[in-house]
């Protein structure tokens, strides 16, 4: 084989690999689909509506109120019990066929004060393999957490963190929109008890649970929505990308890091 060949044949894979990636990340952030006939118009303001989530957020940020996500005073609202309360239920949990898959509860882990209520998707774990106490996303998940919340300034005693599911998953089982309805629940109540200054999801589940099951990331990043449970005050919400997508997609840390400022500035730490 001759080495233009083998030039050829090298340069053809990185091209899959590339096309591989930008549909993973594609299908990651919401796009299920790409326009075919009268392609022009609709793929130049797909560009358009693509960049504006990486772009550095304004000064003032708008606010969206999440859809579905107003809670209602009066006869309906909720008793707001304490996160060790909801976290002892979550424990005893058998809402939906998902306890007999999880390996424990994940009811989260933090203060019952804080500034930031972190939101991801579940916790993948497996029988007997050690993890420490108290972990909610995986070890090198929240070691970049870690890192990226000591960037911006914020404590980590300031931090709540919990999942959407509150079950450990063995790899390679994931929680369906039956289970996630289900947990969904004790998630919007732990936030009414938590009462946070802001809440931030990570990923386009904890996004779904949160802003409602139309959001997608690539409309919900890049502003600041507002939500209200249980006739409670208003909360600001920041939607960001999963550690895990980011250890698996290293190019999307700047984007990320643009969320982090959003957050930063949220806070008042900026």
């Amino acid at each position: 084989m001759s080495d233009s060949s083998t030039q050829d044949g090298a340069g053809s894979r990185s091209v899959l690999c590339g096309l591989r990636a930008l549909l993973r990340y594609h299908s990651h952030i919401g796009i299920e689909g790409y326009p075919g006939r009268g392609v022009g118009d609709a793929l130049f303001k797909w560009r358009e509506d693509a960049a504006k989530p990486l772009a550095a957020p304004p000064a003032k940020p708008t606010r969206a109120t999440a859809p579905g996500a107003v809670g209602k005073r009066g006869a309906e609202a909720r008793t707001t019990v304490s996160l060790d309360e909801i976290a002892e239920e979550v424990r005893g949990c058998r809402a939906c066929g998902l306890h007999l898959q999880r390996l424990y509860p994940v009811p989260g882990r933090g203060l019952a004060k804080m500034r930031l209520f972190l939101v991801g998707d579940w916790l993948m774990a497996a029988e007997g393999d050690g993890l420490p106490p108290g972990l909610v996303f995986g070890v090198e998940q929240e070691a970049m957490l870690a890192r990226m919340f000591a960037a911006i300034g914020l404590p980590a005693e300031e931090v709540f963190v919990t999942n959407v599911v509150k079950c450990a998953l063995p790899g390679g089982f994931a929680a369906e929109e039956e289970h996630i309805e289900r947990c969904r629940s004790y998630l919007l109540r732990q936030i009414a008890a938590a009462s946070p200054q802001a809440v931030c999801t990570m990923g386009p589940v904890a996004a779904r649970a949160v802003l409602g099951p139309a959001t997608t990331l690539l409309r919900a990043r890049g502003r600041v929505h507002t939500m209200q449970e249980h006739g409670g005050k208003p909360v600001a919400v920041i939607a960001t990308y999963h550690p895990t997508f980011l250890l698996q997609n290293a190019e999307m840390k700047q984007a990320t890091w643009a969320d982090l400022q959003l957050l930063a500035r949220e806070l008042g730490l900026r």
